[in-house]
């Protein structure tokens, strides 16, 4: 599809030097650095820490081949990490610390959609470059330089639901829960078109404060609608884990679905094993692979928590952004878009990446990827199919 963005070039420069040696030689080495902006600490740290871990990952493995070729000139990577703590306020905070002082012009996340779209003036201005896990769908639209990291529920809600109704047609009746925010209304909507649309009856839909622990009068409320089934949608994993704890404490015994922002780990964590058994969800990538395993490696060597597809989803984003740049032979924000523009397919860890987005966005700047179901059996992940995209 094709489209037209008006695009400013980037005004401050992009590199510092530092010592580097190399054969017993003293040289000057530039430094690109690179953001990570997301939730390190708190209910969606899971998925903030898979951003920086991500970038950190692919980052280090450029830096061990002896750095980016950019035309003339070899830079060696940093990585510069921020928490935004998933609020706006923060990010706005952080954005401009990345933009100022640490000299930053290429940043992944945020994944809120309020701390995307509160950046997004600023970064919009000055030409900097986002890839955000955002899923609301204001994110893209207007934009020339923001890349959206996967699908949303916008791309795989239809086909997730006509799963579930072709392979658990006991299922009818579905509440759904979301955060009370930009992120929570746009993909609950979405959410409710699709069961609507796929033939379930929507007995209630929630919103809840992400600084919320105690959902027992939410879920109070819901069960007395009798719902076969809760949809978690975009819930924060350790969240989501508290609200099926909580709802089995309460005498809920049917079935949950989290088809968005899914990791067994967290779930299991918050809810237990026993707790969490057969809750269904949507990742980026399958775990227990080769290549999930290997990255897992190396994430624990830089964070604690537990590896999930955020890992996958931003070493994919990283390595795409970097090849793009080394591409374009430039550092330029537009140079730099219109190689990544024309840089796909493109041989992703587990799996093929293409753009798409400009119909319902205006611009093809969201990667697609395959979308694999999972269900937690014995504390788990086990891949029981795939969903296509629309």
């Amino acid at each position: 599809m094709a489209f037209i963005i008006n695009r400013r070039t980037t005004l401050a420069a992009l590199t510092a030097s530092a010592l580097a040696f190399s054969a017993g030689l003293s040289y000057a080495q530039d430094v690109l650095k690179i953001g990570a902006l997301g939730p390190l600490t708190g209910a969606g740290a899971a998925w903030g820490l898979g951003i920086d871990g991500g970038v950190k990952i692919a980052a280090a493995e450029v830096n061990a081949r002896g750095g980016l070729k950019v035309g003339d000139t070899t830079y060696t990577l940093e990585v510069v990490s921020y928490d935004d703590q998933y609020k706006a306020a923060e990010a706005v905070t952080a954005i401009n610390r990345l933009m100022g002082p640490d000299d930053v012009r290429f940043v992944f996340g945020p994944i809120g959609s309020a701390s995307l779209l509160a950046i997004k003036p600023l970064t919009e201005r000055e030409g900097v470059l986002l890839f955000t896990g955002a899923w609301a769908a204001d994110v893209l639209k207007d934009s020339g330089y923001i890349f959206r990291v996967g699908p949303t529920t916008q791309e795989f809600a239809p086909s997730t639901v006509a799963w579930l109704k072709e392979t658990k047609p006991e299922l009818k009746r579905v509440a759904t829960i979301a955060a009370n925010d930009e992120t929570g209304w746009n993909s609950q909507k979405i959410q409710v078109a699709a069961y609507t649309a796929g033939g379930f009856e929507v007995v209630s839909t929630e919103f809840f404060e992400r600084s919320q622990n105690d959902f027992r009068a939410m879920l109070t409320k819901i069960l007395a609608q009798n719902p076969d089934t809760i949809e978690l949608d975009t819930v924060p994993p350790r969240t989501a884990g508290l609200m099926i704890r909580q709802a089995r404490e309460l005498g809920y015994q049917g079935a949950f679905t989290k088809f968005g922002g899914y990791d067994v780990e967290e779930i299991v964590k918050a809810a237990g094993a026993e707790y969490a058994e057969g809750v269904v969800g949507t990742t980026m990538a399958a775990p227990a692979t080769e290549t999930w395993n290997r990255l897992g490696e190396e994430f624990g060597k830089l964070h604690k928590a537990e590896m999930n597809d955020y890992v996958v989803m931003y070493y994919d984003a990283a390595n795409l952004l970097f090849s793009s740049i080394e591409k374009a032979g430039m550092l330029d924000s537009d140079a730099v878009v219109a190689a990544l523009e024309a840089n796909a397919p493109f041989d992703g860890s587990v799996g093929t990446l293409t753009w798409g987005g400009g119909e319902a966005y205006g611009v093809d700047h969201q990667i697609y990827r395959s979308v694999v179901m999972v269900e937690i059996q014995g504390g788990k992940g086990v891949v029981i199919g795939e969903a296509k995209l629309n």
